[in-house]
């Protein structure tokens, strides 16, 4: 595939439904992104074009190889660049924003806090987690109903907390929690808002912003503050970014640990507490899939809490993860900026454009996704999955960017689904509307009401525990 640097006489520009001057399609797909999207790919093809919003022009890139060439053959030439703006002012030149050398010296220093052997040391504290709220599950009466896109954003964050900063989870963490959900909100409502008033501008909810920022920056300096100035050195991510060192010797800056901590807070869990809230949805959906699931989880645990090592042998489970991702991936679209002219797909890319990849498109092309809105786990069995094409399937990204919190993400979603599982069944209300909606991440409009079904009381549980304790002694 040609790259930069090519005149665009030689190639033409892509395709794609007719947009209005000066805002393109941006209100068509404001009203419906995903559906919106997902349609423009099928008619239009592996490159769409969207028109332009101002000077800018948008396309989305939908085809695997197209989605490669942006990730991993081209990188170089695309930024986050001004989409990311607004999420600056929380995370600051973070892991999640730099570009360039700042970046890579950065990935190079925290990648160690996120290899397997120091994930597998955190298994502890998400099943200890996990724990307490099945326990908080079991004091509610039978049938009792809850929404599983709260329950599961507050059993990620408490993880999170637990794991990055060795807060106890049974302390109180409303005011943290509350100012992350007021930012969360904030940047959601300005996502397809078609009048942004500046920042700075003082109203009720720039206020209210700001103040949640300075919230969560006071919580980190503290916290770091007192991890210096002290001599207990938890088996935490900070500890372990706290003494990551580059080939010179140096360490990440004050400012630069803070940036680390706020941003693995800020996108650390609301990906995988959506992820967790659809897999419940899809598992009351689809009954077959949950007995499969429970068989598994019979036949490899036996009732008892999993392990890392256990994680393994729990191909199926780890399949119903990969297929949730799938149709509801937490990261639903990725925003980029070519710095230079491109050529993607045989079509010419001027520089300066905006490309949209979005993973839910991309997960639902035909062509490489048979019944793609169907629920089916077996596609990622491993002869289903031999030919299909790498960027078919990115819920992560890919490339030099992919998230470094991937294996974290796939650790404590599928510790959390055999856990729960064992316990309870979550059944969707009746006629309950669960409703797509597109924010910062693919969660549900009206949340997603169910019903709790203990499969063991608790009790009884803790006497089989016991039981089988004075066995294996």
């Amino acid at each position: 595939m040609v790259k930069n640097n090519i005149s665009a006489n030689i190639y033409k520009a892509p395709p794609g439904p007719r947009g209005l001057p000066i805002i393109g399609c941006f209100l068509q797909m404001a009203s419906n992104p995903l559906q919106f999207l997902t349609n423009a790919a099928r008619e239009y093809g592996d490159v769409v074009h969207l028109g332009a919003i101002g000077p800018q022009q948008l396309y989305l890139i939908a085809h695997p190889d197209c989605v490669k060439h942006v990730l991993q053959e081209n990188p170089q030439n695309y930024t986050k660049g001004e989409n990311f703006q607004e999420m600056k002012l929380v995370i600051g030149e973070g892991l999640v924003i730099s570009e360039g050398d700042s970046w890579r010296r950065q990935r190079r220093l925290m990648q160690p806090s996120f290899h397997r052997q120091q994930i597998a040391a955190m298994v502890n504290d998400m099943t200890a987690t996990i724990a307490q709220m099945l326990e908080r599950w079991h004091q509610m009466e039978r049938g009792a109903t809850l929404d599983a896109y709260d329950e599961m954003l507050l059993l990620t964050q408490k993880m999170l907390l637990k794991t990055t900063l060795s807060i106890d989870t049974s302390s109180d963490t409303t005011e943290l929690i509350q100012a992350w959900n007021t930012i969360y909100k904030f940047l959601s409502d300005r996502l397809w808002a078609v009048f942004k008033p500046p920042i700075s501008f003082p109203t009720p909810k720039n206020r209210q912003f700001l103040q949640a920022i300075n919230t969560l920056r006071t919580t980190a300096n503290r916290i770091i503050q007192e991890r210096q100035q002290g001599n207990d050195a938890p088996n935490d991510i900070l500890s372990m970014l706290m003494s990551s060192r580059d080939e010179s010797g140096e360490g990440l800056s004050d400012q630069q640990l803070h940036d680390q901590i706020v941003g693995l807070f800020s996108a650390g869990f609301e990906t995988s507490g959506a992820v967790l809230s659809w897999i419940w949805y899809l598992l009351s959906k689809y009954p077959s899939v949950e007995r499969q699931l429970q068989k598994e989880l019979s036949t490899v645990l036996d009732g008892r809490t999993p392990t890392f090592e256990d994680l393994p042998n729990l191909k199926y489970t780890k399949m119903i993860v990969q297929e949730a991702m799938r149709l509801y991936p937490g990261a639903w679209v990725y925003a980029r900026n070519n710095l230079k002219d491109d050529v993607i797909g045989g079509y010419h890319i001027p520089a300066g454009s905006m490309l949209l990849l979005s993973p839910f498109v991309t997960h639902r092309l035909p062509a490489f996704w048979d019944n793609p809105e169907g629920f089916d786990p077996e596609r990622f069995s491993p002869e289903q999955s031999a030919n299909r094409p790498r960027y078919a399937y990115f819920p992560f990204g890919g490339g030099s960017r992919q998230c470094l919190g991937d294996i974290f993400a796939l650790t404590e979603i599928q510790l959390v689904v055999a856990m729960v599982s064992q316990q309870f069944r979550l059944n969707l209300v009746p006629e309950y509307p669960v409703e797509r909606a597109p924010l910062l991440t693919l969660q549900t409009r009206h949340g997603i009401l169910m019903t709790l079904e203990p499969r063991v009381d608790l009790g009884q549980m803790n006497q089989q525990n016991t039981q089988k304790a004075l066995i294996t002694h």
